[in-house]
């Protein structure tokens, strides 16, 4: 059934990881001169975030699954463990970029500034520990009522 709850949660993540495509996670910025840092490149500046994007992309695709998945809870849960691991990496890997960019000789003096569009991806994270959740709670539910029969 698509109008469970944690099919609000898992297409919220959806929203949140697209978000990370339009707004920047963190800026560079020196004597009113800005460069974004979005995930996919960084203004001007050629650089590989090739990871970036098909972690993301990989994780906007799994959710999209996860959510047609309905029937069957357990590969859900199991799929939603997987989500969890590519979006943590997500985060971890676009701190490891910003980082090394940092020490990049064309923005050397800028100062980073994070910004806000560096929440979706903690956000996605804890919505799919939430929809992980409820889908265990449906699943515990579903045996239930089975040893009731």
């Amino acid at each position: 059934m698509i109008q469970r709850k944690q099919t609000v949660f898992l297409f919220s993540t959806i929203l949140f990881l697209i978000l990370l495509f339009i707004f920047p996670s963190f800026s560079f910025k020196k004597d009113g001169e800005e460069i974004p840092l979005l995930i996919y490149g960084m203004g001007e500046l050629q650089t590989n975030f090739l990871v970036l994007i098909l972690l993301n992309v990989s994780s906007i695709v799994l959710l999209a699954v996860i959510i047609f998945l309905y029937k069957n809870r357990t590969k859900q849960i199991f799929l939603c463990r997987v989500s969890t691991f590519l979006i943590a990496g997500l985060i971890v890997a676009i701190f490891y970029f910003a980082e090394n960019v940092k020490k990049n000789s064309e923005v050397a003096g800028f100062s980073m500034e994070m910004q806000p569009a560096l929440v979706a991806p903690i956000a996605a994270l804890l919505l799919v520990i939430l929809a992980n959740r409820a889908i265990r709670k449906d699943e515990e539910l579903v045996r239930s009522a089975d040893r009731l029969r």
